[in-house]
């Protein structure tokens, strides 16, 4: 390797590696075990049926606004899976109780999952889909509010980063969807900083040389995406976009 390159490298990673070891999820076996999540993620009544781009936003918004859109997406809809429990046969609360009642369940932690005798209660509507379609405009911009900014930190490490980041994203995912815990993901292109999508993976599955994640995109809500990790190429792919997919596609677990 040319030794400006080397150095130049070098001093990038001293630069960022710190910042990257507080905000970027590496897999720690010894880390605290969360409980098993009561029940398993389901896509037809656990996921927004909004779509991404608003009327009169196509050609106003960025692709990085789009793909920021839809990490919060991503982020409600496991914040309801872990806080809320649904009652569709009480009557529907007022406008200032909805507010209040999506700013509870946003603010709540987004790793350890609420029992269900101090779950967030939404009268009026029977899970999450429903309750999207009727009330996507709020559940939009309260989310805008909750979510976390993101940084480009990480992504720029990531850059200086084998395949070890891989296997670490891939355990962490097995661990996550075996005990029902819903894990969301932001896929990039390695050695830029560009966010390219959102994922909410809920589902895994071990076959010959491979695995299998089961996820909600909501660039997608219509059905689930598939994101799989060749163990012999070391290669991830997305089923439903080609121009992601391959050796430059990386995948981060975002814990917060």
């Amino acid at each position: 390797m040319n030794r400006r390159i080397f150095i130049a490298r070098s001093l990038v990673a001293s630069l960022v590696l710190p910042f990257w070891l507080a905000g970027c999820s590496t897999f720690d076996p010894s880390a605290k075990v969360l409980p098993p999540g009561p029940r398993a993620f389901d896509f037809a009544t656990d996921t927004l049926a909004v779509p991404l781009s608003e009327p009169g936003l196509e050609e106003k918004e960025s692709l990085a606004g789009t793909a920021l859109r839809g990490h919060a997406d991503a982020h409600v809809a496991r914040q309801f899976f872990l806080h809320a429990r649904f009652e569709p046969a009480q009557p529907p609360p007022s406008v200032e109780a909805r507010i209040g009642l999506v700013r509870e369940v946003l603010r709540r932690s987004p790793t350890e999952a609420s029992p269900e005798g101090r779950r967030v209660v939404v009268p009026g509507y029977a899970n999450l889909r429903e309750f999207s379609r009727l009330q996507g405009h709020l559940l939009r911009a309260e989310s805008w509010l909750a979510c976390p900014c993101e940084s480009r930190v990480p992504l720029l490490t990531k850059a200086f980063v084998g395949d070890s980041g891989k296997d670490a994203a891939v355990a962490e995912l097995l661990a996550s969807t075996g005990i029902n815990r819903p894990a969301l993901v932001r896929l990039y292109r390695q050695h830029t900083l560009h966010y390219g999508r959102s994922l909410l993976v809920f589902g895994a599955q071990a076959a010959e040389g491979e695995v299998r994640f089961t996820a909600y995109d909501p660039a997608a809500p219509q059905q689930p995406v598939q994101l799989t990790f060749n163990r012999a190429s070391r290669v991830f792919a997305l089923s439903d976009d080609a121009v992601n997919s391959g050796t430059a596609l990386g995948v981060d677990v975002y814990r917060r």
